[in-house]
């Protein structure tokens, strides 16, 4: 290589390092002045005007009004525009498998859902057709993405269950998935880089980045459904615990009874809460589910808005083990904020007053209760954020070029 080849080469990573640079600082801290990108950077005037130039006309920036004037002229502000990159995003739920093509801003721009497996099926069919399902899914929305021109450049996975680093969920009973490796399996299928991560884990990141935990350090997103989990953030940051089962909730222990069993599936506070333990009560309580299918949490809010006196009990009733489960949490993280989603976050309001009066008196420090604010987004626009940050600062300036 001659010296102007190798010394054209060098400017050229040079640059491409500073756009890198100028971009991560908008998606962390924007919309900055071209003055605040120069600190936060450590760029230099000339060229924080050179490359701003270069990334406004690829549209990977925009200007987002001015900056409050202090006497001068007020300087124009600079904000990373996610739009022009996807991700695809896969939530395969206990009762659907639901897929989205979500750009860097949080934007859904395509929708794909499946319809619920028969529960006629034996488990191993209805883990395999699950699987096939979501994978079905991925290669949707990849198509869809090509359609739209823009690529998708990685996949995020919400699943209601445990899955680790390596994308292998290692135990989902709502899917009867064990030790099943999607990420790995999805990768392969489509070349892109794969996060996998349990549902509530990505529904506590999307309240935190994009939802009610918007600058909030240390909070807890509690979520009911067939089951019951929690994602925690701390320090700003996602806890997922040694083995990614942080948060697991369900399998509290609630008391000396709960020692004389033993629980291969859902755990102890789940199986009262989640929509077994509740279709379980409810037949006691001659409570009819609709369609002869499974209550679930949402039928119960609805049936006590409706007046029945049998379904306030029953919630009554689940309050109060819901309520264990965040007083525990609240001595243990000292949460700032506690976020109820899923099918809690439809019926705040018959939830959180509820809850409050349950810790007050009977906890250090009540947090603060709050609805989910991306509803039943909230977990889309999570693993979007997650798949994201999948994407290598060489993906950002690719197109840069």
């Amino acid at each position: 290589m001659s010296g102007r080849t190798s010394s054209t080469a060098n400017a050229e990573t040079v640059s491409r390092v500073n756009q890198t640079a100028i971009l991560d600082a908008l998606r962390q801290h924007g919309p900055l002045s071209r003055q605040e990108i120069g600190a936060r950077t450590g760029l230099s005037a000339a060229t924080v005007n050179r490359l701003a130039g270069h990334l406004l006309r690829k549209g990977l920036i925009v200007t987002d009004g001015h900056q409050p004037s202090t006497g001068g002229r007020p300087s124009i502000l600079l904000r990373y525009s996610g739009r022009a990159h996807l991700v695809s995003v896969l939530h395969v739920g206990a009762t659907r498998t639901e897929g989205a093509l979500v750009d860097f801003d949080g934007s859904i721009v395509h929708r794909v859902q499946r319809p619920v497996v028969p529960d006629v099926l034996h488990a191993a069919d209805r883990a395999t057709i699950r699987l096939e399902e979501a994978l079905s899914v991925v290669t949707e929305l990849g198509a869809a993405a090509g359609g739209r021109g823009q690529p998708s450049q990685a996949i995020g996975v919400a699943v209601p269950g445990v899955a680790g680093a390596d994308g292998r969920v290692t135990w989902a009973p709502a899917l009867d998935w064990r030790e099943v490796p999607v990420g790995s399996l999805l990768s392969e299928r489509t070349g892109l880089p794969v996060v996998v991560e349990n549902d509530a884990n990505v529904l506590a990141v999307g309240e935190h980045h994009r939802g009610a935990g918007r600058g909030v350090q240390d909070l807890v997103a509690v979520v009911l459904g067939t089951g019951i989990g929690t994602g925690i953030v701390t320090g700003g940051r996602l806890h997922r615990g040694s083995r990614a089962a942080a948060g697991e909730i369900g399998y509290m222990l609630l008391d000396r009874s709960s020692l004389a069993r033993l629980f291969p599936g859902f755990g102890d506070l789940e199986s009262r809460v989640g929509s077994a333990g509740l279709t379980r009560q409810a037949r006691e309580r001659g409570i009819a589910a609709p369609d002869g299918r499974p209550l679930t949490a949402a039928d119960v809010f609805d049936l006590v808005r409706s007046g029945s006196v049998e379904a306030r009990a029953l919630l009554e009733e689940t309050l109060d083990y819901v309520a264990l489960a965040v007083a525990n949490l609240c001595t243990v993280l000292d949460p700032e904020l506690v976020i109820v989603g899923g099918e809690m976050g439809g019926a705040a309001d018959l939830i959180t007053p509820g809850l409050r009066d349950r810790l007050v008196g009977r906890v250090p420090h009540v947090p603060r209760l709050a609805a989910s604010e991306l509803g039943d987004d909230a977990v889309i626009i999570g693993a979007a954020e997650l798949a994201a940050r999948l994407v290598s600062d060489s993906a950002y300036v690719a197109a840069t070029r």
